[in-house]
């Protein structure tokens, strides 16, 4: 199952924000999430307790698409042995945005590097750090810091699609 394939199987099933938690931070407020894999939802309380140390595991969507599984294992073929956190996609409206920010927390410390896929984007949509942005299209894949000031713009006519991949090295 190919990306175009993935975007509209996102789309069909309408699996968005079932868990909003984090989009009521204001740097997350008018974006869509989709949780792939984190910490199980029947661990939920409140966000910082459930942001504190946990094991991660799939959710639902992960088995109603399993294509995403796929994907994730693609990225991970390509990394020295690593150990698997959270997943989660992204979807930024036309005109939207997430706001300047740095993550921290437990999850964002133990599992150090992120790993964007871009299922659907465009040379309009950028991720942005300091004096630096990357347009992503379609297939691509790039590693960032998330505990250095980022944000994302969406200046297209479409929906941006990113899904993040959190691992850590084996040691």
């Amino acid at each position: 199952m190919g990306y175009r394939n993935v975007e509209r199987a996102l789309e069909d099933l309408d699996l968005w924000n079932q868990h909003t938690p984090r989009r009521q931070q204001y740097v997350h407020a008018g974006i869509s999430d989709l949780w792939v894999r984190y910490n199980s939802w029947d661990n939920y309380q409140d966000l910082r307790s459930f942001n504190d140390e946990h094991e991660s595991v799939w959710y639902p969507v992960a088995y109603q698409i399993p294509a995403l599984r796929f994907m994730v294992n693609d990225v991970l073929a390509h990394l020295p042995p690593v150990e698997l956190g959270g997943v989660l996609i992204t979807k930024i409206p036309p005109g939207g945005a997430v706001q300047p920010h740095s993550d921290h927390g437990w999850h964002a410390e133990y599992y150090p590097d992120k790993y964007a896929v871009q299922i659907k984007g465009n040379k309009a949509q950028a991720f942005h750090f300091e004096h630096l942005q990357l347009s992503a299209e379609p297939g691509e894949v790039y590693w960032f810091d998330n505990s250095q000031v980022h944000w994302v713009t969406n200046n297209s006519d479409e929906d941006r699609i990113t899904m993040i991949i959190c691992t850590r090295e084996r040691v």
